[in-house]
């Protein structure tokens, strides 16, 4: 796979950065550079044409075949001015050399061996070193006292704007800058105190007392920011040591005093470092600013640090972070709006809501609370918040079903990602008494009637969605992620959840994700977010008339499918370059600014006017909406986004408009061990069986195993006949098929699949049919039928009578296919690659949607 990344320096313009180029670089080092050039050209004014690339600053050995070089120089003159082949030449020009490196492993060396060098080798007097890499910009620089020429060094606070005198001065609030990787920085840190000999339990302990006094002097000159902060690199401005470690036990006693009320553990009020450690410690610390670091910046540290510090894995709690900020963007908050989550886990869903909402107003996190019923939980939201700068934290230990009373009718947002599944219930009476959920209901033509049993047990992902509702105010907001089984499953007590909720709440819009999304957390479901606003008073869905969104979310900015959930990041299509944006930050891989953008655009904005309320809208997206009817109308209350999508919809009237079939029509469905005409069939247990899994079944072709009856599996289910046709019945088989043709006597198929034959009267679109079943039209439809929130999601046979199958007119198509077709029916070859190539061909022109990218994508 590619490593190259595609980056855009003020000097040289668009770079691609080989794995390896000619001077040695690796990709990450060229980032760094264009990086810190940027930095001169954008923030301190310095000339772009004054800037020389790899200049040569020393040459040594035999005729000067050796050279030492810069990374780059900043000239005082116009590089094209001078000859800047000449080292003498440039030097005398030279009023900046920096030296650039892709990591901090080394840099004291780089720092001793590289750049104070370059200064020496200088010619000017005013000539500034300047150090880059992933955690450290340190200036350096050179000054006469008492006859002795002395360097030294400061943050890149100090780097003066263009033409200007360097001077050291204390850091300001606004000197300080988030960091590219708190990881890095805090690797770096604990090297430090590695090095001064404190074991790995007792640095992580230090390093909580870092943060926390880091982030109380942060927050105390956050609205001055132009006053000096409380940290400074103490060494930079010739504070002495122990003065330096009485100043910060200071802040750090005010900072335990605020915090330790919110955390787990007691915190010493003192640091137990030396003043040169804690110099040394803080030159890398204080410079950098936490509390407006991005999210996935302080996520990553985040989960490493409270892994090591707590010895907590954080996975059971998380949601990706590019899904809770999705989830929170469309939920919109307000000011002054109060937003909850019941069952808050790491805090994910309120950290992106308290990010969101001190855009318009610093004091958000006082209208941000958190639930869980988890002491472990608690507190890693605590750190969590603390971590992205809440200077106060409205989390609570509690169980939420358990008091719900307590808070109803409160908040203007609910927020929640609920534990759910079948094995997650509740089955205290006290608790299930307080919920409709928790109480029997019957369904009838007059809507739902709730009895006056209690359910021996509910599922605690329908009692939190009942949570969201009744403490949400009257026309407050809801986004809930819920499993696929809730929305879509026949089964009594899902339907009359919907009917239930469909009474409760007009429904937004609805956004899928793909499968495995949540695996990180141990999910192993298809899941979709519900986008709900709560009804001043119940009334029946029969009467409501609005419409609702509908998004198929195919790309998460993260791997699906595996437990690290490592971020993706957008790619160059033509060489697999990384592509950079102008701030020079790797570009998340998602579906979700287009996906709010289409929202935003949908006729759902008509009904829903919260879903743009202080937005500007985005020129150039096409939204996508449904009538609640259509969801009414159905007689299961099906809100399983999949069948509603655009995707599905346009390929299902888009077949319509021409000539079609539908498959409930030309075939006959054939019960499980039942012949063709009806009658019951019984394994004989010494007779010899082909038995077909599901495994064994491709696409028209199928492989077959020899057992005895009395070793059938359980799951063998059809007794094939000549002119059988299978097809896979759940959501991962959805395109598996096959067609017994003559010689197949004695096969046993799985029940993983559908039987079916084509009706007598429809012989003559058997073609039709089974080149129909080898297009991703056919898997596209099948698929989006499925109800269920895992691979064995199944496809019924009432829903798969619905699938429309367009007619071939074209008679030179259907001639060629005629032939695979009589070989099918005769045992023989398979009809998929000619099907394929017809297609690829343009011979059958169809309406053909795009494939799947990936096989964890719904539809």
């Amino acid at each position: 796979m590619s490593t190259k990344l595609t980056l855009k320096c003020p000097v040289r313009g668009i770079l691609k950065a080989s794995k390896k180029s000619k001077d040695g670089l690796t990709p990450t080092e060229e980032y760094y550079r264009v990086e810190a050039i940027k930095y001169l050209v954008e923030e301190l004014d310095y000339p772009v044409d004054h800037i020389k690339i790899e200049p040569v600053v020393k040459k040594f050995g035999n005729g000067g075949r050796n050279s030492f070089r810069s990374d780059f120089a900043v000239l005082d003159v116009p590089i094209d001015s001078i000859d800047t082949n000449d080292v003498d030449t440039l030097l005398s020009h030279a009023i900046l050399l920096c030296e650039v490196k892709r990591d901090n492993a080394k840099s004291d060396y780089v720092k001793h061996t590289q750049v104070q060098p370059m200064l020496d080798f200088s010619k000017r007097d005013d000539c500034i070193g300047l150090y880059w890499d992933n955690v450290e910009q340190r200036v350096f620089w050179q000054e006469i006292e008492g006859g002795t020429r002395g360097t030294l060094e400061g943050p890149l606070s100090f780097l003066p704007e263009y033409g200007i005198q360097i001077k050291t001065k204390p850091l300001t609030f606004a000197d300080t800058a988030p960091s590219d990787s708190l990881l890095d920085v805090f690797e770096r840190i604990e090297n430090i105190l590695h090095q001064a000999s404190f074991d790995h339990e007792k640095r992580y302990e230090i390093i909580l007392q870092l943060l926390l006094a880091k982030i109380f002097d942060e927050h105390a000159h956050a609205t001055r920011p132009d006053t000096e902060v409380g940290i400074q690199d103490y060494s930079a401005i010739g504070t002495p040591s122990n003065t330096a470690l009485n100043k910060f036990n200071k802040i750090l006693a005010k900072a335990v005093t605020f915090y330790e009320k919110h955390l787990p553990n007691p915190i010493e009020s003192s640091i137990p470092v030396s003043g040169d450690t804690l110099l040394d410690v803080l030159r890398i610390l204080a410079p950098v600013r936490i509390t407006h670091s991005k999210r996935d910046i302080v996520q990553t540290f985040y989960m490493k640090f409270a892994k090591h510090m707590y010895k907590w894995d954080l996975a059971q709690f998380f949601t990706p972070t590019e899904v809770t900020d999705f989830i929170v963007k469309l939920a919109n908050p307000q000011f002054g709006e109060h937003v909850c989550d019941p069952a808050c886990g790491s805090a994910d869903f309120l950290v992106a809501a308290f990010h969101i909402g001190r855009e318009f107003n610093p004091g958000y996190a006082d209208c941000v609370w958190g639930v869980d019923n988890s002491a472990n939980a608690v507190q890693v939201s605590v750190l969590n918040m603390v971590l992205n700068g809440d200077g106060k934290t409205n989390i609570q230990k509690a169980d939420s079903l358990e008091t719900v009373e307590d808070s109803l009718s409160r908040y203007d947002i609910m927020l929640c990602n609920p534990p759910f599944g079948k094995k997650i219930i509740e089955k205290r009476k006290s608790v299930l008494r307080h919920f409709d959920l928790g109480y029997e209901w019957s369904l009838s033509e007059n809507g739902l009637q709730k009895s006056s049993k209690l359910l021996d047990s509910q599922e605690s992902g329908l009692l939190f969605v009942e949570v969201c509702l009744k403490q949400a105010r009257p026309n407050g907001r809801i986004g809930i992620i819920l499993p696929n089984g809730y929305l879509g499953n026949r089964s009594h007590r899902y339907q009359v959840f919907r009917e239930w909720l469909l009474t409760h709440a007009r429904l937004a819009g609805i956004c899928s994700f793909p499968r495995f999304t949540f695996k990180a957390s141990g999910a192993d479901v298809s899941a979709s977010v519900l986008f709900l606003e709560k009804k001043s008073k119940p009334s029946s869905p029969a009467d409501d008339d609005y419409q609702f969104f509908v998004e198929m979310i195919e790309k998460v900015g993260c791997e699906a499918g595996n437990k690290k959930a490592a971020p993706t990041y957008v790619r160059n299509p033509d060489d697999g370059s990384f592509i950079v944006d102008d701030d020079g930050d790797y570009i998340v891989d998602s579906d979700f600014e287009a996906a709010i953008n289409r929202i935003r655009a949908s006729g759902a904005t008509e009904c829903f006017d919260w879903l743009t309320e202080g937005q500007s809208p985005a020129d150039g997206f096409e939204g996508w909406s449904i009538d609640i009817k259509e969801v009414y109308s159905d007689p299961d209350l099906t809100i399983d986004p999949k069948r509603y999508s655009r995707k599905v919809r346009h390929l299902r009237d888009g077949i319509a408009k021409h000539d079609h079939l539908v498959l409930g029509d030309i075939v006959d469905f054939i019960d499980e061990k039942k012949t063709s005409g009806g009658a019951a069939v019984r394994t004989v247990p010494s007779r010899d069986y082909f038995y077909v899994e599901l495994s064994d079944i491709g696409f028209g072709d199928f492989n077959s195993n020899k057992l005895k009856g009395w070793e059938l599996p359980s799951r063998a289910r059809h007794f094939a006949e000549s002119g059988d046709i299978y097809f896979g019945s759940i959501w991962g088989s959805a395109v598996k098929w096959c067609f017994i043709g003559q010689g197949y006597d004695s096969h046993v198929v799985t029940n993983g699949c559908h039987r079916c034959r084509i009706k007598p009267e429809f012989e003559h679109h058997l073609i039709d049919l089974l080149a129909y079943m080898n297009t991703e039209g056919w898997g596209v439809q099948m698929r989006s039928f499925a109800r269920g929130s895992d691979g064995l999601a199944e496809i019924s046979r009432d829903d798969a009578k619905k699938v429309i199958i367009p007619i071939i007119r074209n008679d030179s198509v259907r001639k060629e296919l005629d032939g695979y077709v009589e070989n099918l029916k005769r045992g023989r070859v398979t009809i998929k690659s000619a099907v394929s190539g017809l297609i690829e061909s343009g011979d059958w022109q169809i309406d053909e949607p795009e494939k799947r990218p990936s096989h964890i994508v719904l539809v």
